[in-house]
């Protein structure tokens, strides 16, 4: 829809606003307030109708709107208007652009290196024709291309995490790249901190990136230190009055740390105390990748394309001089041609036109042939991914998803339920997870190519929010991640079909109205 033809129907609103408020007819200031609220109310329905969303999402405004109009107004004045999504991701894009056309360039000019010691390093990826064949499709969908001479570590849970990056950061000597969706200044936040202070005051370059909503609660207080000793510190669209109805929608829901160019993690782990199990969550179930390689270049540019971004009216720093420059992309010299398989980092965000995370999910899935594999902590997929995974069950392949037993969040855990039963009538196995909380976000494909990263089996992360997975070929790690696959099914306990389809009346109600509001959860 134009915007010019939205802000017509607005002021239209606000001029029948205005003329009941100057009709000396009118009784009450409730009576002004209320019909201005209905005149509103109208005008923004006509432009949800107007801009030919997809039903669910119509139906899910419409709703809202018509049940509680004011909450409705300011919902959709901080979340739904999308003709300020191009607008508002414009200069990302632009970044994006020239960073990919740079990267690929410097690709084809250098696919093999030799180090110091001989031994020759390849870009160049070997696949077996099943997972060449996906790594093609996925690439042509929007995602980079399948790096080769990397390695891949599987981390389980916030002890093994931590300890990973911590141990990284303490060897870093030139630079340390961090970019969080929630970063919190507890113990674990302020020990993390106060390390990357340490190396700042050594002489190492530390960049410290957060997302201006997911990490709202940091104060100056907690930053200061940080400028104090020279990090360069960054909000990614930071929450202010004038850029809310903007940016509130739109959230970087990455996980990214880079050392110096050689290693970087990525996963599901924020930094905040319940990922270390000390919250009133109890043990967090959780999983994230430590990554060597030519993979840590296409990792570490998402990082810098969000931090050029971020920095726009700050530091000003350029793309050019990180990509160029060999002391941020060296030559990988730990990880040769010996190891086989592969690393396609995917980004996703609202920068594409399409739901680009969600279409690689479904381009997985779609190269399966025996089993589907889902870890998720929130479970709200569009109609999409759920026609495929109720057709796949149906046609014979093990799909199995693996969902938390208690969840942090009452209404995404309600909505989710609501999807339950079509899948599990079709033959998809439900797990709920016994031992608490999983925050994980997994797939494994045929027990032989899997995905780790960010992004969350529901509609926000498909549409709304920046994330990045990574897609691992023919590795060694796949063989850890079946195996974490295992151990959580045995700490889970399927959900009975027959036994969920006679659950309470009143929780199917709560669960069908929920569902009515996962478009915008």
């Amino acid at each position: 829809m134009k915007n010019k033809f939205a802000r017509f129907l607005l002021g239209t609103a606000i001029a029948i606003a205005l003329t009941l408020l100057l009709n000396s007819t009118v009784g009450s200031l409730y009576t002004i307030l209320k019909w201005s609220v209905y005149g509103i109310t109208a005008t923004i329905v006509i432009v949800v109708l107007m801009e030919n969303r997809s039903p669910q999402t119509t139906l899910s405004w419409l709703f809202v709107l018509f049940s509680y109009p004011t909450l409705g107004i300011i919902l959709y004045l901080l979340f739904g208007r999308n003709s300020r999504k191009r607008k508002h991701v414009q200069t990302y894009i632009n970044i994006a652009k020239q960073a990919i056309r740079d990267a690929e360039t410097k690709k084809a000019a250098s696919p093999i290196h030799t180090d110091p010691t001989g031994t020759q390093t390849s870009e160049q990826p070997e696949l077996v024709p099943y997972s060449q064949a996906v790594a093609d499709r996925i690439r042509l969908i929007g995602g980079d291309s399948c790096a080769g001479g990397s390695s891949a570590n599987l981390l389980t849970n916030g002890d093994e995490t931590f300890d990973a990056i911590r141990g990284a950061i303490a060897e870093a000597v030139h630079h340390i790249h961090v970019q969080y969706y929630i970063y919190r200044s507890d113990r674990l936040g302020t020990e993390l901190r106060d390390l990357l202070i340490e190396k700042a005051q050594q002489g190492i370059q530390v960049r410290f990136m957060y997302d201006g909503l997911g990490s709202h609660a940091l104060r100056d207080k907690f930053l200061a230190p940080m400028r104090e000793a020279g990090i360069k510190v960054a909000a990614f669209d930071p929450i202010f009055a004038y850029s809310l109805t903007q940016s509130a929608n739109y959230r970087n829901h990455r996980k990214i740390v880079v050392v110096d160019g050689q290693v970087a993690f990525t996963g599901g782990l924020n930094v905040g105390d319940e990922y270390m199990g000390q919250s009133k969550m109890g043990f967090w179930r959780d999983s994230h990748l430590r990554i060597e390689g030519y993979a840590v270049h296409d990792l570490h540019r998402i990082f810098l394309q969000d931090w050029i971004y971020a920095v726009s009216r700050t530091y000003k720093e350029t793309w050019k001089q990180f990509m160029y420059n060999e002391d941020y992309f060296p030559h990988p010299v730990a990880v040769s041609t010996e190891s086989k398989g592969g690393i396609q980092i995917v980004p996703g965000g609202p920068n594409y036109k399409e739901a680009k995370m969600r279409d690689v999910f479904l381009s997985l899935m779609a190269s399966a042939k025996e089993s589907i594999w889902i870890t998720t902590p929130y479970f709200v997929p569009d109609q999409e991914t759920l026609t495929f995974l109720q057709l796949a069950a149906s046609s014979g392949i093990d799909v199995r998803i693996l969902y938390p037993g208690k969840s942090d969040s009452l209404l995404s855990d309600q909505a989710s339920q609501s999807y339950f039963a079509v899948l599990l009538a079709h033959g998809v196995q439900i797990y709920r997870y016994k031992e608490n909380f999983t925050h994980a976000k997994m797939m494994l494909i045929d027990g032989k190519i899997a995905s780790v990263g960010t992004a969350n089996m529901d509609i926000r992360s498909f549409h709304l929010n920046y994330e990045v997975t990574a897609i691992l070929y023919d590795m060694p790690v796949i063989d850890d991640i079946l195996y974490s696959f295992y151990k959580d099914f045995k700490c889970s306990t399927p959900i009975n079909p027959r036994e969920f389809v006679h659950r309470k009346v009143s929780k199917r109600i709560v669960e069908s109205l929920t569902r009515l509001l996962s478009p915008l959860l």
